[in-house]
């Protein structure tokens, strides 16, 4: 198989007490939004229907365009999980580290990170939407958790060596 086509078989237990409340909702938002026909209305008005329980219900248009923009830039298949899955794949987890850093506001550059499944100018599409969702989220009190240590991109790179914006002249 050519590994630029194919999504990340990498797996595991997704870690309940490393990934708060927030990290688990966007990782089942984003299982929802896929497994619902890729944001049919009725995965919508689901998403829409949790999020209200949140007070973050403006942040599903946010969800809804990443997502789309995921789907048209994608560079290869994204493995994403069954909603109830307790494992977790290095691509649900990379977008759910994009939103912390986001959210955060590290300087880093998210649509960087998004390249490992997106291509240059899916990422670019990619951004917006997902630093809107970040806001949105933080707005309403759901914080993600920032790990700390190293991000699958061409291997393992660590967190503080990730590109950030940056301005060509």
């Amino acid at each position: 198989m050519n590994p630029d086509t194919t999504a990340e078989q990498t797996t595991r237990i997704f870690d309940t007490e490393t990934h708060g409340f927030a990290d688990q909702f966007v990782l089942w938002s984003v299982r929802k939004w896929v497994m619902g026909h890729k944001g049919s209305a009725t995965a919508l008005a689901l998403l829409e229907s949790a999020y209200a329980r949140t007070s973050a219900g403006g942040a599903v248009a946010h969800l809804d365009a990443l997502m789309r923009a995921i789907t048209s830039g994608a560079a290869r298949r994204i493995a994403v999980h069954a909603p109830c899955c307790a494992a977790v794949s290095t691509d649900e987890l990379l977008l759910i580290d994009a939103v912390a850093l986001a959210q955060a506001e590290a300087k880093v550059d998210v649509a960087f990170l998004l390249r490992r499944f997106l291509t240059p100018a899916g990422a670019r599409a990619a951004s917006a939407p997902l630093k809107a969702l970040a806001a949105s989220l933080r707005d309403s009190g759901l914080r993600l958790t920032v790990r700390s240590g190293t991000y699958p991109l061409a291997g393992a790179v660590p967190l503080e060596s990730i590109a950030t914006s940056t301005a060509l002249h």
